[in-house]
């Protein structure tokens, strides 16, 4: 009998503990970023004879399945049935590619899903002609400022709130259209989502954040960076700054996804990813487009 449950906070130490096995370096399988976009995407743990998967639906509406474990080890019957002709499963690394036989399953892709990763000692030095733009930045926001930085915890998460309202206020979009809701909660519920993250400030007044966790022990996400518009080259600081913390521990980062915003696409390409990573939805060769 398949059984289906909404993701709790409770899930917190099963879904980390599987997503750790699973050591992939896509930005979907932490806990974080199930928890906080359980309502956008819908997400359902979903428990079949076979194993737990989790049931979901994308911003187009349509439904899809996220494995817990390797695919590889399942039976093909099995998956054919859990797509029901007509899900997919996402996101699916393409090392896992070779398993699906072509003349039954195809798999596609959209480069709005894929993830950025860049390695930490290439943002903590900004060295090189490719970062040549980045480094004047920096040295410009230097010049013009002396930040400081504290790790996020429960003394200044006040302060992160109010930069994260001030940065919506800012914005060109409506509260709706942005992820001002996911990240408020993520400050919200920062201790119990064991995430990881900086507040910046300037002449002692908040000026930006950024938060984040482990994608395994190779690779780090940056979930969500916000700053104020008014402090130019914050960005460039922060990622650099949040690089420099994090490159003794981590040798890559995962700045996540451009959702196929043009600007986010140009910005992120900008700081010379070392991998624009894949991420697969393989579906019945039937239920291809």
């Amino acid at each position: 009998m398949d059984i289906t449950e909404t993701i709790e906070l409770a899930h917190r130490s099963f879904l980390a503990e599987q997503f750790h096995q699973m050591h992939l370096n896509i930005s979907d399988y932490t806990f974080a970023n199930v928890y906080l976009f359980r309502k956008v995407s819908h997400y359902e743990i979903l428990k079949k004879e076979c194993g737990v998967f989790i049931s979901a639906y994308n911003r187009q509406g349509q439904n899809y399945i996220m494995p817990l474990a390797d695919l590889r080890v399942c039976c093909l019957e099995m998956l054919k049935g859990l797509l029901n002709g007509r899900n997919f499963f996402f996101p699916i690394p393409e090392e896992w590619l070779p398993f699906f036989p072509e003349n039954e399953f195809c798999a596609t892709f959209d480069e709005s899903e894929s993830d950025y990763i860049y390695r930490t000692a290439n943002l903590a030095s900004f060295a090189g002609k490719p970062y040549t733009r980045h480094r004047n930045h920096l040295n410009q926001f230097f010049g013009a400022y002396r930040p400081e930085g504290q790790p996020l915890g429960p003394g200044n998460l006040q302060d992160a709130l109010a930069v994260l309202r001030r940065w919506q206020d800012e914005s060109r979009f409506a509260e709706g259209k942005t992820d001002f809701a996911v990240c408020e909660e993520a400050l919200q519920k920062f201790s119990e989502l064991a995430l990881w993250g900086t507040l910046y400030s300037i002449e002692n007044q908040p000026a930006g954040f950024v938060i984040g966790e482990a994608l395994n022990r190779d690779t780090f996400c940056l979930h969500f960076a916000k700053g104020l518009k008014s402090y130019h080259g914050i960005y460039e600081f922060m990622f650099n700054d949040s690089a420099i913390r994090l490159q003794s521990r981590y040798e890559y980062l995962n700045l996540e996804e451009d959702l196929g915003n043009k600007n986010l696409r140009k910005t992120k390409t900008s700081y010379g990813p070392e991998q624009i990573l894949k991420k697969y939805r393989v579906s019945l060769k039937a239920g291809c487009a």
